[in-house]
């Protein structure tokens, strides 16, 4: 999956890490109890958020509901498909692209009285799928983004600058993302990522044009990434934390950075679109996505965090606790948060990606 980039919001970061890790959560109902519905939905996701196990409180609920899905390869993706008029009655973006939708008028406010499972999102997600006082969208996947490395061919990584470290060249791998890019030299530099300046973008141009000569490829999903890890070939990497945990169950000797920067971290969650037909199933298709079964999958599964404080409390594996850093209640203190860029922004980086790939 592709993700965005993102400055800090330490106090959001305090309130997910006392409500997500710290917290037993409050009791609350599970999926929907409302008698099986009848109809069709069509959901716009990623690939792999169309097996059943991660909507499998809905399938439970209404099985005579016939759900289709469409798979973006992107938030860009995504998003150029809903604003080009895809008919898709849900969908599914992630932290960075959210004020679009709402500015286009693509995204329908969302009554969360008619959601049952509610009380089980902290009040720090539910803020982030807020915009101008309504909530646009609900919160339901998340994780952090940090530098992975090889424990036997690195001692350790404190910055994110090691993706730029000589000592390691041929032994890097960068996601290949322009924002992502920008967002990394941000932390570096200590800069504003939603100010950046024209003369601060032409410096972070020059920055990953040089870094080219030390990468070894530009990943665009996790199984490559894996594989590089995995094989020895990639020492050190821009990577998210199911990269980490996926290595981890194969037994190889990594660790996931806390840079004095600061991680980054994204948030997924999900919108209906306005004028949908089929407004009543699409709450309850949501509704169900907050449910504790479908979370325990995309934990477990996917090795993301769930929006449901249950579900993330009662996480007692090991190696799943290790990635989330469960363990260490200050980690979201220290983690930057997306936000919302423009447009222009997303176009200037990604142009600017381009140049730096092409070497012009």
């Amino acid at each position: 999956m592709v993700r965005s980039s993102r400055p800090a919001r330490v106090v959001s970061a305090i309130s997910i890490t006392v409500a997500l890790i710290l917290s037993a959560c409050s009791a609350g109902p599970g999926g929907s109890t409302a008698p099986s519905g009848t109809g069709s939905l069509t959901v716009l996701d990623w690939a792999g958020y169309d097996a059943p196990d991660f909507w499998i409180d809905f399938q439970k609920a209404y099985p005579k509901v016939k759900v289709g899905f469409e798979i973006g390869a992107s938030d860009a993706d995504i998003y150029g498909k809903m604003s080009s008029g895809d008919q898709a009655d849900i969908f599914h973006p992630y932290t960075g692209w959210l004020q679009f939708y709402v500015d286009q008028g693509l995204v329908e406010p969302i009554d969360t009285s008619k959601l049952k499972n509610w009380s089980m999102v902290p009040d720090s997600f539910k803020k982030i799928g807020q915009i101008g006082g309504k909530q646009y969208f609900i919160p339901w996947d998340w994780g952090f983004t940090s530098i992975l490395y090889r424990t036997d061919k690195i001692k350790s990584v404190d910055s994110w600058s090691a993706l730029f470290n000589p000592a390691y060249k041929g032994h890097i791998s960068m996601w290949d993302d322009g924002p992502g890019a920008v967002t990394v030299s941000s932390y570096i530099h200590g800069w504003d990522e939603t100010k950046i300046t024209a003369d601060q973008l032409a410096q972070i141009k020059t920055e990953w044009t040089a870094q080219k000569a030390l990468n070894l490829f530009y990943w665009s999903g996790e199984p490559e990434l894996v594989q590089g890890m995995q094989t020895g070939d990639v020492w050190a990497a821009y990577a998210w934390q199911g990269a980490y945990a996926t290595l981890l169950t194969k037994g190889v000797p990594v660790a996931y950075a806390t840079p004095k920067e600061g991680r980054n971290s994204w948030v997924g969650v999900y919108g209906i679109r306005k004028g949908t037909p089929n407004l009543d199933l699409a709450y309850k298709f949501l509704d169900a996505k907050l449910g504790v079964a479908t979370g325990n999958n995309v934990v477990t599964q996917f090795y993301y965090g769930s929006a449901n404080s249950k579900v993330m409390s009662s996480i007692t594996d090991a190696t799943l606790k290790q990635a989330f850093s469960i363990d260490d209640p200050a980690i979201l203190q220290h983690t930057n948060f997306t936000p919302n860029l423009t447009d222009a922004q997303r176009k200037a980086w990604g142009a600017m990606w381009t140049e730096v790939k092409a070497g012009s």
